[in-house]
């Protein structure tokens, strides 16, 4: 009986706190209007709008919204520390924040839902152009890989994105904080 109640304490506390909670995907809702557009992601056809798709939560995307006679959109989906990150820490879990980092739990991706208005062509759009969208999750990825392999300090990490984020982004930055070292 004692080893059982062991195996449970010991379970406990290599989890996550958001590997248990939020899980390493999210679900993220894509529509469009008109609706019955092509939805890539990263450039491999994923279905039709509306959808929910099921990223996992450690990497950045790059959803494009397409349709015949209309403008393609492209909406960067990109991961951010969460939350429960700090909650980890804060309780002393640095085993659970590792098992956190390990499955991506550890991250949101923002934004939350994709929901375009698909413009009809010869129309000038707003926002980011799509080449520039490739881009900047392209930049995003190149950094996150030199991160891990550990080819750049966390500091010029956390420079590049905010770099990243004020040249393609900057309406996603609150005025107060800037993006966080994984």
């Amino acid at each position: 009986m004692l080893e059982l109640a062991l195996m449970a304490a010991t379970a406990g506390l290599t989890q996550g706190c958001a590997t248990l909670i939020k899980g390493s995907s999210q679900s993220i809702p894509v529509s469009s209007d008109p609706p019955a557009a092509d939805i890539l992601l990263d450039g491999k056809l994923v279905g039709q709008t509306p959808k929910t798709l099921a990223l996992k939560r450690n990497n950045n995307y790059l959803i494009t919204i397409q349709k015949t006679s209309f403008e393609q959109q492209s909406v960067p989906v990109v991961k951010e520390i969460g939350g429960a990150v700090w909650g980890n820490v804060l309780a002393g879990g640095l085993v659970g924040w590792g098992v956190d980092a390990a499955s991506g739990a550890q991250y949101n991706l923002l934004p939350a839902s994709v929901s375009v208005k698909l413009v009809p062509v010869n129309t000038v759009v707003k926002g980011m152009a799509a080449d520039d969208s490739n881009t900047f999750v392209s930049k995003l990825k190149a950094l996150d890989q030199q991160h891990d392999a550990k080819q750049i300090s966390n500091q010029d990490y956390v420079n590049g994105r905010l770099e990243l984020f004020k040249k393609y982004m900057p309406e996603a930055l609150p005025a107060d904080s800037a993006p966080q070292p994984k």
